[in-house]
């Protein structure tokens, strides 16, 4: 998704770690050990969301990725069953994304669906779309913990593997964090990311860890 908004991004970052944050606190756990799995958890005992996996049909589920609906007061997200795991982990992060930000829109039997191409959108719906993709991101691997991953890891595949995302989706991850938390641009935060994946990433680094120095 090529949308970019600077107050939607904090807005979803925000919340994501403060998220993270309360399941760090009922799990006690370090924020920084805090996985889409006890996010999910924390959802399904706090918030009681039911999560089900679904297929849509043949055809949907090469359309659809998920979706949020309220049945009689209940909150379920359905996900498609058939995508890869790492895909399946991010769109139940992205329809959370919702279940805080878009649930007064729902109305009693409606429901919010999640598409795999960009182009099933209306354009009035990409900055929702952008923010629960933020949130999903970042409850994923949420600041603290993607300091740590990458202090820890020498590669990017690794933090990949240690956060069960995509590598497309991290790659989406790691450049938004350069762009909007060191002021990088897009092109200069996509090169330092692509050095990363392909490379030693020496300069992706020297940034990355001068603000956890300033954290320390």
């Amino acid at each position: 998704m090529n949308f970019i908004d600077e107050e939607l991004y904090f807005e979803a970052s925000n919340l994501a770690n403060r998220i993270c944050e309360e399941v760090a606190s009922e799990f006690d756990i370090p924020i920084h050990k805090v996985k889409n799995v006890h996010i999910k958890n924390y959802m399904e005992q706090v918030k009681n969301i039911a999560f089900i996996d679904v297929s849509f049909g043949d055809h949907l589920d090469n359309l659809l990725l998920g979706s949020i609906s309220k049945v009689f007061g209940e909150i379920i997200i359905s996900i498609n069953k058939t995508m890869i795991w790492e895909r399946r982990l991010f769109t139940c992060m992205h329809e959370i994304g919702h279940f805080y930000f878009d649930l007064d829109s729902l109305n009693a039997g409606n429901q919010l669906t999640d598409m795999m191409n960009e182009d099933g959108y209306l354009p009035d719906d990409l900055p929702r779309e952008f923010r629960a993709n933020v949130t999903a991101s970042v409850l994923m691997s949420n600041d603290s913990a993607l300091r740590f991953s990458i202090q820890k890891f020498n590669s990017f595949n690794k933090i990949a593997e240690y956060f069960c995302m995509s590598k497309s989706a991290l790659r989406v991850r790691l450049t938004e964090y350069l762009m909007y938390h060191f002021n990088c641009s897009p092109n200069y935060s996509y090169q330092l990311v692509n050095d990363f994946v392909y490379s030693d990433g020496r300069e992706f680094r020297k940034i990355i860890n001068k603000k956890s120095i300033q954290l320390m």
